[in-house]
């Protein structure tokens, strides 16, 4: 059975690392208007903005469309893909190809700081070498195109002089309002054949709708906020299993306080109340380190074999939030995770998601500065902020 227009809604798959910034949209890949087939679109959220672009969000987006002329048969004079955007607020700001009156080579495009396509040149630019607004490739074209709708919420390649089958790409800029999360788009197509006999009837085809979804902004990285006197500021985490684990965590914070450690641990300024999930995320994100206390409980919540889930929910939220931003940037987030060994503990009560058996740990096998000495040597090495 065939969807109706308004309910196609593909998902994403991450493209590259940072999937808050880049992504993959399945849609429009199931959408074919007579010979005119449409795939997926690849989409970049522009971060920073230029000047001039204050409230609004913009994109870098890759479109991709292929005209399957059966073999044998002569393909149409010309044809034309279209692509409408459903608000007053959502504008095409560029396009390629523009204007294409010949052949053309492949070529690398950048954007301006109007967001506007220019061939990319050697010397000086705005962005990142690795950048993908520097690095824009249009494949070579083969025959005229000209590009219409710039300004407006309707884009459209017209293609003539001797249509070719196969895919060709095109690129667009779309400036959004900033909170948009999902662009629904209507897709159009024609093309010129000969006409059908004596009745005189062309080819045609009906419009298709799909919707993107459009790349969430990155998240601020937030600096680290360190004590007034420069002391390295820690954030420990641990599982509340057993009055003897929570005295040891008592007694490391202790130690660290008396090493010059500036230390944020749950059992502090208990007389407030207080979220506690604000809390925790903001000691996670403005601290120099996180020292990951090793035992049972907290190994078990780390490699799902919490048998209760109703149990040590505190310790599953920070674990989660700990192994989401180890997986976003691994090389920082291992530098700023330590794992912890307590006297009478073990390594093997370390998370798997911490690397336990690849990465350095710290084991404090008495409550003493010398017995300590390897996990205060890096607090007090330059912090990775």
């Amino acid at each position: 059975m065939r969807s109706s227009p308004t309910d196609r809604t593909a998902g994403s798959v991450p493209l590259f690392l940072d999937v808050f910034v880049r992504s993959v949209d399945l849609a429009p890949n199931d959408i074919a208007i007579g010979l005119i087939r449409f795939s997926g679109w690849q989409l970049h959220r522009i971060d920073p903005l230029p000047a001039g672009f204050a409230g609004h969000a913009a994109y870098l987006v890759r479109v991709n469309y292929e005209f399957d002329v059966p073999a044998g048969e002569t393909p149409p004079a010309w044809a034309e893909v279209q692509f409408a955007f459903d608000a007053a607020e959502v504008m095409v700001v560029d396009a390629i190809p523009r204007a294409v009156t010949a052949a053309e080579p492949a070529r690398t495009y950048e954007l301006t700081g109007q967001l506007n396509f220019v061939r990319r040149a050697g010397g000086r630019s705005r962005w990142a070498a690795d950048a993908s607004e520097a690095n824009v490739a249009l494949p070579a074209v083969r025959s005229e195109v000209a590009g219409f709708g710039l300004g407006s919420a309707r884009v459209r390649w017209r293609h003539s002089g001797g249509v070719h089958a196969g895919t060709h790409t095109a690129w667009l800029v779309l400036l959004t309002p900033p909170d948009r999360t999902e662009l629904p788009v209507l897709a159009g197509g024609a093309y010129h054949l000969t006409a059908d006999g004596d009745l005189g009837l062309h080819a045609s085809g009906e419009p298709d709708a799909f919707t993107v979804r459009l790349p969430e902004a990155p998240e601020p990285d937030v600096p680290a906020t360190p004590a007034a006197d420069g002391r390295p500021r820690v954030f420990v985490s641990y599982a509340q299993e057993s009055p003897a684990h929570k005295k040891a965590v008592v007694e490391l914070c202790r130690l660290l306080a008396a090493a010059g450690v500036d230390v944020r641990v749950d059992q502090d300024d208990l007389e407030h109340r207080r979220n506690w999930d604000e809390w925790t995320t903001t000691q996670i994100l403005r601290t120099d380190y996180v020292l990951v206390v090793a035992s049972p409980a907290y190994r078990a919540v780390g490699d799902g074999e919490l048998a209760d889930s109703t149990r040590h929910r505190g310790i599953r939220s920070e674990y989660s939030r700990l192994a989401d931003l180890l997986h976003r940037d691994r090389d920082r987030w291992t530098k700023k995770l330590l794992p912890v060994v307590l006297p009478g503990r073990s390594p093997d009560e370390i998370p798997l998601a911490f690397l336990p058996a690849i990465a350095d740990y710290y084991v404090v096998a008495a409550f003493t500065r010398d017995a300590a000495v390897d996990l205060l040597n890096v607090l007090f090495t330059a912090p990775p902020r």
